[in-house]
């Protein structure tokens, strides 16, 4: 069995043929292999296609429920750095709020969202992450962590009023957070 994880690893790593990727993909499912990084390898294949990596996170997540947030998160670091940016910035975003439902109190897809913000661009999609953000950011634990960023965000685009607010959140949150309230 560990000789054949290695060869299917290998050929994750190495294959340039989707055809021979799909087939041990297969074969990994059939035996049944739990290990998340071995799927991350494949995922990060760069013979796939943007269409082959969702199909695989699909299949995977529906295998490994229990992996879904962090093969969500995996898939939308690979979208995040494909060359077609404003198809794949879209796949990111959705990749991330995927993880966020499958583990709402986490604060770390929301976190790698914000980072998606284009500063230098008006995109639709900065809304679109901002709004995520806030529909998100109840169920989260550590609330603080979301906070500061949020505070550090709107310093960057130059709104003191929403800079304040957050930063007084995040202090807040983390008095809460820590015991200290």
């Amino acid at each position: 069995m560990e000789d054949r994880l290695n060869e299917i690893e290998n050929i994750f790593r190495n294959s340039t043929s989707p055809d021979f990727l799909f087939d041990a993909f297969q074969e990994a499912i059939k035996l049944k292999i739990k290990d998340p990084e071995i799927f991350e390898i494949l995922l990060g294949n760069p013979a796939l296609s943007s269409d082959e990596i969702k199909m695989f996170t699909e299949k995977l997540i529906k295998e490994y429920p229990d992996h879904a947030k962090e093969l969500s998160v995996w898939t939308a670091k690979i979208f995040e750095h494909k060359d077609d940016y404003n198809n794949s910035l879209e796949d990111a975003i959705h990749y991330y709020k995927l993880a966020q439902d499958y583990k709402p109190n986490s604060p770390e897809p929301l976190l790698s969202l914000l980072y998606l913000y284009n500063y230098e661009l008006d995109l639709p999609t900065n809304k679109v992450i901002l709004e995520l953000l806030e529909a998100k950011i109840a169920p989260v634990r550590v609330k603080s962590k979301i906070y500061y960023a949020l505070a550090d965000h709107y310093k960057k685009v130059g709104d003191k009023n929403l800079e304040l607010k957050y930063f007084a959140l995040a202090e807040r949150s983390a008095e809460i957070e820590n015991g200290n309230y």
